[in-house]
């Protein structure tokens, strides 16, 4: 059954493909089907279906859940999944089947289903986020006490440690799994019961549905129930925003396993060439470079579909489903993909400790240390310039010596035995003992500290999906109780 109640001939087929939604809708068959029981028993408590109707229609969604299910097909007719699955309903059972759209519309029903895969989606990602976070910690741990360059521009700056560095990206990360709980808190409000944006003249129990399918509350206008997007747009950010780092990520790894030669690539996350018998590729990374470019451009699509959208509900709103839907799914794969991968890599410990000072990355300190002493930190940085065209030299303290007393500097000149403690990186990099820091006791500090997060944050997303599924268990046991005729 069709819905073109006002209509006597058949959609052009041709308008019929470029409106139905039926190639996407694979992704929230699932949701229908938990929005239709919910909403079933919701009609049954406020007295509009009876018990025997209420029970022939859950049996009756069942029993097209396990169609599905078993024939991965969605079912015949229709413009989408919620008229396929009524369509099928009625088959089914007939007439008691056209009761079950009573008090609402596709409107509130495809909004509800979004939402639901929304839901799950930021909590997938969360997770996966989270076991990339502990694998950036734990290899921080590992190699607490490793140096290896530090870089800005792309050039060799100022020697660090691998544990800061990881922790650096451990902490963007971080930022993206608050962003996908903070998302999740306005996505999880129930639309259902706003009908096509008026609400009905059924008397419904929307709170009661809400709390059925997990929900922590409904979105109180209905208008705004069916006519928002924002929740939609906000999701593909944060997988936009959170692939974007992860890309970051996935850069650094290219370039260490380039020229830099900081790691080797597990095997299992690396391609050969189809002629260079020699070679093992990124490849792995450089898709997930590429995943962020495409993020980026569906969350544009999604906003450019929604700018100028008059209220209430429109037909354009279809359009931005499928971004969601790829957007959530690539993203939390990325993410565990390259958890994987470098759980597995191996850093090359004495490559990035002997390139630890490359291009006079001590440089910094030497300066610091000389506006120290009181010669004028601008002066001190002129001094250390003029040092660093004969960085590499044997003499190079000679040199030191003789350009602070061209510069009218001799008070300051440090004896020989201070110079060497300064061009020592190991020491450069402990001497940093500010918040946030370089030094050995800053940096476990700050390890202990985001060890201690993530182990409450893994936590907070574990009540949050126990607390949803046991209002999906809730749902499930008040449906098969009610077809207990």
């Amino acid at each position: 059954m069709v819905v073109r109640s006002r209509f006597e001939k058949d959609m052009d087929d041709l308008a019929l493909q470029l409106t139905s939604s039926l190639e996407h809708d694979v992704n929230i068959w699932m949701y229908d089907i938990i929005v239709d029981l919910a909403h079933v028993l919701g009609l049954l408590k406020t007295g509009h279906l009876l018990k025997e109707e209420a029970a022939e229609i859950i049996s009756a969604l069942m029993e097209i859940a396990r169609e599905i299910e078993e024939s991965g097909e969605m079912p015949e007719g229709g413009e989408d999944i919620h008229e396929a699955i009524e369509a099928r309903l009625i088959e089914l059972i007939g007439e008691t089947g056209m009761k079950m759209h009573t008090a609402r519309s596709r409107n509130d029903e495809i909004a509800t289903c979004l939402r639901l895969f929304a839901r799950d989606g930021l909590i997938a990602l969360s997770k996966a986020i989270a076991e990339l976070r502990e694998v950036l910690l734990r290899k921080a741990e590992e190699n607490l006490e490793v140096i290896m360059p530090g870089f800005t521009h792309l050039q060799y700056a100022q020697p660090t440690k691998l544990s800061h560095h990881l922790m650096a990206l451990h902490d963007m990360f971080e930022r993206c799994f608050d962003r996908c709980l903070q998302a999740l808190r306005r996505v999880n409000l129930s639309p259902l019961g706003s009908a096509a944006f008026a609400s009905t003249s059924f008397r419904i129990d929307r709170k009661y549905v809400a709390d059925l399918m997990g929900f922590d509350g409904v979105i109180e206008n209905s208008e705004d129930a069916v006519a928002s997007r924002d929740f939609l747009i906000e999701s593909v950010f944060v997988a936009a925003e959170s692939c974007l780092t992860l890309s970051r990520l996935a850069e650094e790894i290219i370039l260490w396993a380039s020229e830099f030669d900081f790691v080797e690539l597990p095997e299992e996350y690396a391609s050969s060439s189809s002629i260079m018998p020699q070679k093992k590729n990124p490849d792995v990374a450089e898709i997930v470079r590429a995943k962020a470019g495409k993020l980026a451009g569906y969350l544009t699509a999604a906003m450019a579909i929604y700018k100028a959208m008059p209220l209430a509900y429109n037909r354009d709103f279809q359009e931005m489903n499928p971004l969601l839907y790829s957007s959530l799914k690539d993203v939390a794969l990325s993410f565990k993909v390259v958890a994987g991968m470098f759980s597995k890599l191996e850093f090359k410990v004495d490559v990035m400790e002997s390139k630890a000072n490359k291009g006079f990355a001590v440089a910094t300190r030497i300066a610091e240390e000389l506006a120290k002493k009181g010669v004028p930190f601008r002066k001190a940085h002129r001094i250390v310039g003029k040092l660093s065209r004969f960085y590499g030299v044997s003499n190079l303290y000679d040199k030191m010596v003789e350009i602070m007393r061209g510069e009218g500097a001799e008070s300051f000149i440090p004896d020989e035995e201070e110079f060497a403690k300064w061009m020592d990186v190991r020491d450069t990099v402990n001497n940093r003992d500010n918040v946030g820091g370089t030094s050995d006791e800053v940096v476990k500090n700050m390890l202990e500290k985001r060890m201690k997060k993530l182990k409450e944050d893994i936590e907070k997303v574990e009540r949050i999906e126990k607390k949803i599924d046991k209002a999906i268990d809730r749902l499930k046991e008040e449906a098969l109780k009610a077809t207990e005729v």
